[in-house]
């Protein structure tokens, strides 16, 4: 069990408490017999002095009885008869004081029968003056028996003196050591009251100072929980979502102004109401149901798991919601927190896209057709003019003047490039449209063999810089990517020594390749045109082009994910770059150059 500040604080007080009040009865104890020893030094201080009155009053009592005696004067007889009471009453004194000591009474008791034979023996010489004269009482006197008993008074006074001052002094010790200890006692127990206060004042101090951080990181936290639920409002009332907490019973105890945009409602509307008026028929007699078949069953339909459901405004119009549910438990209670979106736009376009979805399959059927229509129906008189130009330039050779074999070579070109034409456009249009099966392709191989198709002139060298990778792609279209690159530059080579360099390395999770070379260089103003499809920088009259190579690379390397780019100087040459994904690739560890 951990103790409280005020229990420990207590407690310290308490052990204190106990504490005192055992010194306390300590240093009682110590006074009590203090006060006894000094008591009783005190009576025995005053029994020695009563001894010394006895036998001084014993010998007064003697010399005014000697002096009756002698002067027969009977005023002496009345002093000597209070020194005599006297002497009675300090012994009466004597006997109560020395009761608790068996010696002193003895003694007391030889003194007694001293002092009464002396007493005796002045009455009998008191009784033989009177009655036979002052002679015969001066020889009875003078017979010797009362000075044995003074010497015996004395003696017992003086063995009584000295018992008494061997008492006093064993209390004055007594009360010495009574002192001593009493003062040890207080001077211990203050310097222990001393040093646990000091301890008692250093662990006050010290858990005031841990009370004092605790409420300070208690103040911390109760600020930063002020802040995080000044946030969390916050961030409820400006969510984009509606949010919406109800209980058990689905009574709505929050609804944040997204929920009052989706559905109509303000929050003084809905809060303390049952959720269900969120609901069109039928979900709205069903909800209570669910929720008493939860709370009883354990069974969940949305809670963590959330679906689409339909929703109702406050105009009763319906509409589709997406609604993500959780539970949560605050004060021992349970309650439901459901963020809703209003989902109407997100359907509109699903079925927009549905619609377009199938335009563009309609689309792609007439493309379909259209491809058919052009391999077919289009190429077929174009191989018809040819061949009937091919047999007028054969047959009539010696009845056409130069002109008439110039318009007939412009003829067959013309048709040439048609073919050539339609034969792109259907390559073109068949990217992403049909597909072959994704394979391992080693561009070693592949690019030796575009290379060999091509069989560029002996004036133009082409290079293959390092090893090119293995990578997973329809082998068709990669060949058409490289044959593009490498056609359209062995095409523009201007230089008698024409250099070709293709190369590749990794970046990141992709292959960079490039085909550069020495040839008559790209304006950086035609960078973009050139990838457009039936764009051309030469007239083509001059050189044969249809404008679709580039225009292909560049639909091909986007399909896979790459990108295509060039990088040229006027006169110099230029370099395409592109990328492919290197997933699954692995490099050759071969360097192919072919010339």
């Amino acid at each position: 069990m951990k103790w409280s500040i005020e229990q420990k604080v207590f407690t310290g007080f308490a052990v204190a408490l106990a504490i005192f009040a055992i010194i306390g009865w300590l240093a009682y104890q110590s006074t009590v017999s203090f006060m006894h020893a000094s008591t009783q030094a005190a009576r025995s201080q005053e029994t020695i002095t009563a001894l010394e009155e006895i036998f001084s009053l014993a010998n007064q009592a003697e010399t005014r009885q000697r002096m009756y005696l002698i002067s027969g004067d009977e005023r002496h007889l009345a002093p000597r008869r209070a020194y005599i009471d006297r002497i009675h009453v300090l012994f009466g004194n004597v006997r109560d004081a020395t009761l608790d000591d068996p010696g002193q009474q003895a003694l007391l008791r030889q003194l007694d029968q001293h002092i009464e034979t002396r007493l005796a023996l002045l009455e009998g010489v008191l009784k033989v003056r009177r009655e036979q004269g002052f002679e015969q009482a001066r020889l009875k006197l003078m017979a010797g028996d009362g000075e044995r008993e003074m010497d015996a008074i004395r003696d017992s006074v003086r063995k009584m003196q000295n018992g008494e001052a061997a008492r006093l002094q064993q209390w004055v010790d007594t009360s010495r050591q009574n002192a001593d200890r009493m003062l040890i006692t207080f001077f211990v127990a203050l310097v222990f009251v001393a040093l646990f206060f000091s301890v008692l004042f250093a662990f006050i101090a010290r858990e005031m100072a841990a009370r004092k951080r605790s409420q300070d990181q208690l103040a911390r936290q109760a600020e930063q929980l002020r802040e995080g639920e000044a946030r969390l409002r916050a961030v409820v009332d400006t969510a984009a979502e509606g949010i919406i907490v109800i209980d058990e019973q689905g009574i709505v105890e929050s609804f944040n102004p997204a929920a009052e945009r989706i559905f109509g409602f303000v929050r003084d509307e809905v809060e303390g109401r049952n959720v269900s008026m969120l609901m069109p028929e039928p979900y709205r007699q069903e909800h209570d149901g669910y929720l008493e078949r939860y709370r009883s069953t354990g069974e969940k339909k949305i809670i963590g798991i959330g679906r689409e459901v339909l929703g109702q405004r406050k105009g009763g119009s319906v509409f589709p919601l997406e609604l993500a549910a959780a539970e949560m438990h605050v004060g021992g209670r349970r309650k439901f927190t459901g963020m809703v979106r209003d989902i109407s736009a997100r359907k509109q376009a699903e079925a927009q896209q549905a619609r377009l979805m199938h335009e563009l399959e309609s689309a792609n059927e007439e493309l379909k057709s259209f491809a058919y229509v052009v391999s077919h129906d289009l190429k077929a008189p174009l191989r018809a003019i040819g061949s009937l130009a091919d047999w007028i330039s054969t047959d009539y050779a010696d009845k056409i003047d130069d002109a008439g074999k110039e318009h007939m070579r412009l003829l067959v070109s013309r048709v040439h490039r048609m073919d050539r034409l339609i034969d792109g456009i259907l390559r073109y249009s068949r990217v992403g449209r049909v597909t072959e099966a994704i394979v391992a392709v080693d561009l070693n191989r592949l690019v030796g063999e575009v290379i060999d198709l091509l069989a560029p002139p002996s004036s133009i060298t082409v290079s293959v810089e390092n090893p090119l990778p293995t990578v997973m792609a329809e082998p068709t279209r990669i060949q058409q990517v490289f044959q593009n690159l490498l056609s359209n530059a062995i095409k523009y080579m201007d230089k008698p020594d024409g250099k070709i360099r293709i190369a590749c390395g990794a970046e990141g999770t992709q292959w960079k390749f490039s085909v550069s070379d020495n040839g008559p260089g790209i304006e950086p103003r035609h960078f973009e045109k050139i990838f457009q499809l039936f764009q051309t920088l030469a007239p083509r009259d001059r050189v044969e082009s249809t404008g679709v190579g580039l225009a292909l690379v560049k639909k091909i390397v986007e399909m896979y994910g790459g990108r295509v780019w060039i990088e040229s100087k006027t006169g110099e040459g230029s370099t395409f770059f592109f990328t492919l994904p290197n997933t699954a690739a692995t490099a050759s560890s071969s360097k192919g150059k072919r010339t």
